[in-house]
């Protein structure tokens, strides 16, 4: 089973239903395998519909057709699919990109001297340098007006903060 090609397939797969892998993990064992996907719509702008029950139906049973048509997978696999919720997670540099002006939750791995030493920052996402880079960074300003700058490769978990 190799789990590289598979993911592979599933994100070209998923473009051709207008969709995109956010987050494919992999669980269960070798006899069983559980691939979890959340996937959002291709629209390149933030405020889009986002993702239903019947989007999910979709592209499970498209993906079930593949997996099963080229038996890449034990019968006893788990195809999991769900949207990336509201809270979506800012995983990859185009993420980042797409959803400036959103509010967002950081989580870097190591404390960064702001407003003392924290790991932990909640503001408006600015913008995205150096995308292309092996290192792209991210400006967020925080709630008191504070700009912070942090490269993504130190970012341990980001996601959009949905304003209630």
């Amino acid at each position: 089973m190799d789990k590289q090609h598979i993911e592979t397939v599933i994100e070209k797969e998923l473009i051709e239903l207008g969709y995109e892998a956010v987050i494919i993990q992999w669980a269960g064992s070798s006899h069983r395998p559980i691939i979890r996907l959340r996937i959002d719509n291709i629209q390149g702008e933030a405020s889009n519909l986002g993702v239903t029950v019947a989007d999910c139906a979709r592209a499970s049973r498209h993906l079930e057709d593949w997996l099963e048509q080229e038996e890449v997978l034990p019968e006893t696999y788990v195809l999991e699919v769900s949207s990336p919720g509201v809270n979506r997670p800012l995983v990859k540099p185009s993420d980042w990109e797409r959803f400036v002006g959103q509010s967002v939750v950081v989580q870097t791995n190591t404390k960064i001297q702001v407003q003392g030493e924290k790991s932990h920052f909640e503001g408006k996402l600015l913008g995205i340098d150096g995308r292309e880079d092996s290192s792209p960074s991210a400006q967020m300003q925080l709630k008191d007006g504070t700009k912070l700058k942090f490269e993504l490769s130190k970012v341990k978990k980001a996601n959009l903060l949905y304003d209630w």
